[in-house]
């Protein structure tokens, strides 16, 4: 009887560790979160990548991870005006390029591309008051090319 014992408290610490692991192949399944580890920075230059393969879906997750991590850095904004404006969201891209003018008040390029999205929104006077704008503080010739499309589209309402 004692060896029997003897046996059983030598292999007692065998039994636990195999119960131990038996049971932590049983449990529960959890929930890891995984660190963002990409910059602000990446996260807009990867959605520029997607936005060239035309991933606009991708692209867009992107610049609004960037967005989360630089709420105050302008470019991500832009790049959502940009590609909302490209997919045919005006109002969006409108929104986006406000944006982007709070934080950056003489960035003439998104004075332009705002300018645009009133243009394909019939908003002609705030458009061409805009575009102006971003002319006289620096020419260029997209500007010009904003303004002649405005005063088509002004034009082509007066004749209605």
């Amino acid at each position: 009887m004692a060896k029997n014992r003897q046996q059983l408290l030598t292999c007692l610490p065998v039994a636990i560790w195999l119960l131990v692991i038996s049971l932590s192949a049983c449990t529960f399944p959890q929930i890891v979160m995984i660190e963002d580890s990409l910059t602000a920075e990446q996260h807009n230059d990867l959605g520029y990548v997607y936005e060239q393969k035309k991933a606009y879906e991708l692209a867009e997750k992107e610049y609004l991870l960037a967005v989360k991590k630089r709420e105050d850095w302008p470019i991500p904004y832009f790049n959502l005006g940009n590609l909302a404006c490209k997919t045919g969201n005006y109002k969006k891209s409108e929104d986006f390029f406000r944006k982007v003018l709070t934080l950056d008040p003489n960035n003439t390029d998104a004075m332009n591309n705002l300018a645009v999205a009133l243009l394909m929104q019939d908003r002609l006077q705030e458009a061409k008051l805009l575009v102006e704008k971003a002319l006289k503080t620096r020419h260029k010739d997209e500007y010009e090319d904003t303004l002649k499309e405005i005063q088509k589209k002004e034009v082509l309402s007066h004749r209605r």
